[in-house]
Parts: structure tokens; sequence; C-alpha cells
């Protein structure tokens, strides 16, 4: 694999050591192997933080959201994305790099009808995998079979307690709803899970409340993503946070975090 897809530091917005707070984040924030002591055609993003190496995939182009702020401009599947046998192949080149934990992103990767075949071959190099997903595909015998497949943890989306505002910013009718669904699966099947939150300026009022319901329905992380104009989010800009309200937000941040259990962590990048 190509040393310039491995670099220092921390990836954006996945599940990020879900279990420990220490402040994981996504091509959108990356998990950090919860619950555990790239580009279409398959060129995976690396970075190596803490002396465990995280690597991201984005499996797929296609989603069946359609989200405002989307860096990839997801939406239809790419014809230049790997086979199952391709997909295998760099998850064994990513093995043998040394990375540990293997994020699946997307696109949505729940698309992938090999997603679960992918898991398991990942899980049986050694690799953590784990998930970025808008968590709308994840039923309760799906959340199983997650897990029994090997996954980790998942990295799931949820931008406001107003089901109106979320499902407008994803354009999706219904899309809160598949959200908090899929939460209640994951830890019903006993996945471990995180919310990820894309901060704008219409929704930077309630944080500290979505924290709470992070508590409440036992996320083990809390990750804020701050809008990077890329992709489809260039044509929202002006609703992201403004510059003089970072500061203001991290500071809440910091002091909703003395009162939680569970990890908040803010990240700069897309999601």
């Amino acid at each position: 694999m190509d040393a310039a897809h491995a670099a220092q530091g921390a990836p954006a917005g996945h599940p990020h050591g879900m279990g420990h707070p220490h402040g994981m984040g996504h091509p959108g924030g990356h998990p950090h192997a919860m619950g555990q002591g790239g580009h279409p055609g398959g060129h995976p993003k690396g970075v190596a933080g803490g002396g465990v190496k995280i690597i991201s995939w984005n499996t797929t182009n296609a989603c069946n959201m359609y989200c405002a702020h989307c860096y990839r401009d997801a939406g239809c599947r790419a014809d230049e994305e790997l086979s199952t046998e391709e997909g295998k192949k760099l998850l064994r080149e990513i093995a043998k790099a040394g990375f540990r934990i293997m994020i699946f992103s997307g696109g949505e990767p729940l698309t992938r009808p090999d997603i679960l075949e992918l898991v398991a071959y990942a899980r049986g190099l050694g690799l953590i995998p784990v998930f970025g997903t808008n968590g709308t595909l994840i039923d309760l015998p799906m959340a199983k079979a997650l897990k029994e497949a090997g996954a980790c943890g998942m990295g799931i989306s949820l931008d406001s307690l107003d089901k109106k505002k979320h499902d407008t910013f994803r354009s999706f009718p219904g899309g809160w709803d598949g959200a908090v669904r899929g939460m209640e699966n994951c830890r019903a099947a006993g996945l471990p899970f995180q919310i990820h939150t894309t901060v704008m300026d219409w929704n930077a009022h309630e944080l500290e409340a979505m924290t709470d319901f992070a508590v409440e329905i036992g996320a083990k992380a809390h990750h804020f993503f701050f809008l990077v104009p890329t992709g489809r989010a260039e044509t929202i800009e002006e609703e992201s946070l403004r510059a003089e309200a970072y500061e203001d937000v991290l500071t809440r941040i910091m002091k909703k975090q003395e009162t939680v259990d569970i990890e908040l962590k803010p990240t700069c990048a897309p999601q």
C-alpha cells in the first residue's frame, strides 16, 4: 500500500475508542475500537495515532441518503468501486502494513451486499472493524449479524433532537427515527455505538442536550464535527458555525465532559 496514505495524527470521524473516554471521528470522524481493549476505487486514508494505526476505507459511493453536508457527494454507486475479492486483497494489504483499526465508511457502507463478508474477513486478519453509518439500515438482524461477523463498533450520525431538522439536513424523511432505531438495535445486540453530530449554526444550541440523549440511549461516545465545505457542503457554508462561535462551543463541550462518563470529542473534519 502506498505510504502516502499513512499519516501521523487522528482521523476525522468514526467510532474512536468507544469504551474509554480519552479522546475518533470520520471522513467524516473515525471510531477507535469501540468495545475493544479513500476513495471509491479503494484507496483508504490512514493514520497512526497513539500507537494504534487507524485506517478508513470508503467502501462505496452508494448511499440511501442525500445529505446536504456530504463531502463525498455520495448517492449512486461508482463504477470503479472494488469487488469483494479486490476488497479482500486491500484488507490483506492493510493488515500487512500494520494497521489495527479498520473503519468501513462510504457513502453508506451497509449498502454493500458483501459488507458482512468483508467485516468477517477483516476480523480474521486481526483487524478491528468499525463503521461510520447513518444507522437507518441497522435493523435487529443486521445488528446481530454485524456483531457475529466481528464488527466492534458503530458510529451513527444524529444532527439534532428535532426530527424535522435532522431529516431535512439529510434529505431523508424518517431518517431520525431510523438512526435512533439503529442505535437501539445495536444496544439490544450488544454492539457498541457512538453518536456523531455535525455542528451547524442552527443546532449548536442543543449540543449539551444531545449529549444527555447519547448517555440515555447508551452511546459510548459523542463526537462533534465541524463543517468542512467540500463536496455538497460547499453549498451550505453559510449555515456553518460562525468563526467567533467556535471557542464558545469548544468550551461548552469541555465543561460538559466534566459531567458525563462517555467520551466527548470535537473534530474538524467532514462528515
